[in-house]
């Protein structure tokens, strides 16, 4: 009744936290198992629609304030960009690359030209958009940004209440990292594991032929994979450990905002 009682409790934080009693030789002991659901989602978040918004400037101020959060999420979140060697998401772009060279080489298709030109632009414009983020002057201005925003439409109220909740996170952890809790020590390379960094990333876009051809090759992968990598914690209650009372709230508050920040980002045509 006790257990029933409590994991009532735990239900009611709106998180996924099961409470479990352990034997630990002749010791009983309470643990928490808590989890985030990724639901086999991509949370890739696309640059160059904020490349396009910086070259407007009626939109100078939303352009610098979402590229304060991009800073955010890059140098404190650590999500991984895809022009970074030995990143996930760089190795598909190479694959399309070497595609488009040895496959299409003598294909003169709509598809590939339309690739091609899509690959020049993830390349050129992915550096100009890298450089940028990879400046800590944006993430220095965070505040300032955020404080002397002007709201004249929908548009400028979706990205300050973006900025805003990025902020609020970078506050309240400001040393966390978006795969604290994925890696999984008990899995090898060659368990067939969806790891954490090939479904969170920065992308180039999230649309096109470059970008379809990309998440095929994604999905085809991920289909031979039979475990994924996802948030979990387990927290034991007893003189040797000090559980944390924080559980995975940061992951139920990044993960959410990654999802605003993409919204918001694919109305930019």
């Amino acid at each position: 009744m006790a257990h029933h009682c409590a994991q009532k409790e735990l239900s009611a934080r709106g998180q996924d936290i099961e409470l479990a009693i352990l034997l630990d030789e002749k010791t009983v002991k309470i643990a928490t198992h808590h989890s985030y659901n990724t639901d086999m989602t991509l949370y890739y978040i696309p640059v160059l629609p904020l490349y396009k918004l910086l070259q407007d400037r009626k939109q100078k101020q939303n352009a610098e304030l979402l590229l304060s959060v991009f800073a955010y999420l890059y140098h404190i979140a650590g999500i991984p960009y895809y022009r970074d060697n030995y990143r996930a998401l760089a190795y598909y772009y190479e694959c399309m690359q070497d595609w488009l060279t040895e496959s299409w080489e003598e294909d003169e298709t709509d598809e590939k030209n339309n690739a091609n030109s899509e690959l020049n632009k993830a390349s050129h414009y992915g550096d100009i958009m890298y450089r940028k983020m990879f400046n800590l002057y944006h993430l220095n201005l965070f505040e300032k940004r955020i404080d002397s925003h002007k709201q004249n439409g929908s548009f400028d109220r979706e990205c300050l209440s973006v900025a805003k909740k990025a902020y609020s996170l970078l506050q309240d952890y400001p040393e966390h990292n978006i795969f604290r809790n994925t890696s999984n020590a008990e899995l090898d390379e060659d368990d067939g594991i969806i790891r954490a960094e090939q479904y969170i990333s920065f992308v180039a876009e999230t649309e096109g032929t470059l970008y379809d051809n990309i998440a095929r090759m994604i999905n085809d992968e991920f289909n031979e994979c039979s475990e994924m990598e996802q948030p979990t914690l387990t927290q034991i209650y007893d003189a040797q450990n000090n559980p944390s009372i924080e559980g995975l709230d940061f992951e139920y508050r990044i993960f959410p905002l990654i999802n605003d920040l993409c919204t918001l980002l694919n109305q930019i045509l």
